[in-house]
């Protein structure tokens, strides 16, 4: 009986040696591992193929997981996305299955062409700090203003950065060249002055929204457009008073704000400027008001008279020293940090033909 008894008890012994010896020979150890395709886009869909790679529960583009469904994945196929931050350029992806056993390909992502959304501020003297916002701000060759290179100083984000306005760089357009391509902003930095923008009626400035701009009493038109006359930079609105008066008073003005527009200059620091053509029409004559708070009376309006009678696009410049409160008549100055609006109102139309082509108008500071 003792001796049953003991080679029933080797027997299961080894019995249970050779099922774990072929337990351990049935865990899969992915291998032949191919992408398709080889290089893509974040976000793109992706095939994964190779011998043994179910059970999958990881996989990662260098250090960036990416997403999938072992619903849809079998021994020799996988289905995945390339993951939306990942690391740009030639890289590993690697699969690891449940047993800890892993498998790696070759793959390259590439990188998205940067985007340009806005930049401020839009006029900056040489040497200032000029801030960049968009998209895709990473494996930066380099940033210019015009054909001008310019130093970055912050590019720790991908979508903010910051340049500085180097010697010899003049006025022209923002681009920025990374491994994705180039990119090149919407409207001009302006270099020379440093100035708070107001609106270039190509969507900068405070009031980026040009077709908001109001128009009210004894107008004609008011528009915004690139031609007749041929344009200073882009857009700008063109208004034009009628001439049978009734109203006696017209023009275009900013819209209204629940806030200032948040200046912090000095009065005797800030001047209000302006491009202008009046097409030909010589007697123009614009009564050019800045609103201090929401209260659209007299005390609250200060301004001054201009003439308009040159030729072509002209930059007109008005200190806030010049401007008078009670609409010119009075004896006190607005101060920057209380403007809530900007105003041009024609004066003495009834009599004469007038348009005013305004664009990029700011404060100078």
């Amino acid at each position: 009986m003792n001796k049953h008894i003991l080679r029933c008890t080797v027997f299961c012994i080894l019995a249970t040696i050779l099922y774990t010896a072929c337990k351990k020979d049935d865990i899969h150890t992915p291998g032949n591992l191919s992408v398709s395709p080889a290089a893509a886009l974040p976000e793109t869909f992706i095939t994964l193929n190779g011998t043994d790679i179910q059970d999958i529960v990881s996989i990662k583009f260098d250090t960036a997981t990416a997403s999938f469904s072992s619903v849809f994945n079998t021994g020799s196929t996988i289905f995945t996305n390339v993951p939306t931050n990942p690391k740009f350029g030639p890289q590993q992806i690697s699969i690891t299955n449940r047993d800890g056993k892993t498998a790696t390909v070759d793959f390259t992502v590439l990188q998205p062409a940067p985007r340009i959304t806005s930049f401020s501020p839009t006029n900056v003297p040489v040497g200032d700090t000029v801030t960049i916002t968009g998209t895709m701000f990473t494996n930066i060759n380099g940033v210019y203003i015009g054909n001008i290179k310019a130093p970055v100083i912050d590019s720790s984000s991908r979508t903010q950065l910051k340049i500085k306005v180097p010697a010899g760089a003049a006025s022209g357009l923002l681009s920025i060249v990374t491994w994705g391509g180039t990119t090149y902003g919407t409207g001009t930095l302006t270099i020379g002055e440093r100035a708070y923008l107001i609106s270039d009626f190509d969507g900068g400035g405070i009031v980026a929204n040009s077709n908001d701009w109001l128009s009210y009493g004894d107008m004609k038109s008011k528009a915004i457009t690139n031609t007749d006359p041929a344009p200073k930079t882009g857009n700008f609105i063109k208004a034009i008073p009628l001439q049978a008066a009734s109203a006696n008073y017209g023009g275009v003005s900013s819209p209204s704000l629940s806030t200032t527009f948040g200046m912090t200059s000095t009065t005797a620091g800030t001047t209000l400027k302006f491009d202008v053509n009046n097409n030909g029409q010589l007697a123009t004559v614009l009564q050019v008001i800045v609103q201090e708070t929401a209260s659209d009376i007299p005390d609250n309006n200060y301004a001054k008279n201009v003439s308009i009678n040159g030729t072509g696009w002209n930059t007109i410049e008005i200190p806030l020293t010049q401007l008078r409160s009670g609409y010119g008549g009075g004896s006190l100055n607005p101060d920057p940090a209380k403007i809530t609006k900007v105003k041009f109102h024609f004066q003495g139309y009834a009599s004469n033909p007038m348009e005013a082509d305004i664009d990029n108008v700011r404060f100078a500071y």
